[in-house]
């Protein structure tokens, strides 16, 4: 089992540009989580939510609290107590690729990398 809880970081869930929305390939990892979650009952996972850089870093945070509580929400609903979720927007803050190209153009690929909710776990 504690090769599933180091793969669980690789779960990542995307969104479409200014929604927090769930994409439908993220489902098939929050799947995995979910099972994950029901095989190992004492397991906590924090989620962190992220936007690009685009907009102002107040409507980021509001995005960004919403991608996390629409995560939560579908956990809920597979029968996940929320007590095992600790939950978050970060905004802009955490990029983990250039919203940009080095000439200034927009960079898609990296704004929709930004554009995720990652877990992380708290305790087993």
């Amino acid at each position: 089992k504690k090769l599933i809880l180091i793969s669980l970081y690789t779960y990542n869930v995307y969104y479409d540009f200014n929604k927090a929305t769930l994409q439908k390939t993220s489902f098939a990892s929050l799947d995995r989580l979910v099972q994950l979650l029901k095989d190992n009952p004492n397991v906590r996972i924090e989620l962190n939510a992220h936007t690009d850089s685009k907009g102002d870093d107040d409507y980021n945070q509001r995005l960004s609290d919403a991608r996390a509580n629409s995560v939560v929400k579908y956990l809920l609903s597979k029968g996940i107590s929320k007590d095992r979720l600790d939950y978050k927007g970060l905004g802009e803050t955490s990029p983990v690729a250039e919203n940009e190209n080095p000439d200034g153009t927009d960079n898609p690929d990296g704004r929709q990398q930004n554009r995720r909710t990652e877990f992380r776990v708290l305790e087993k």
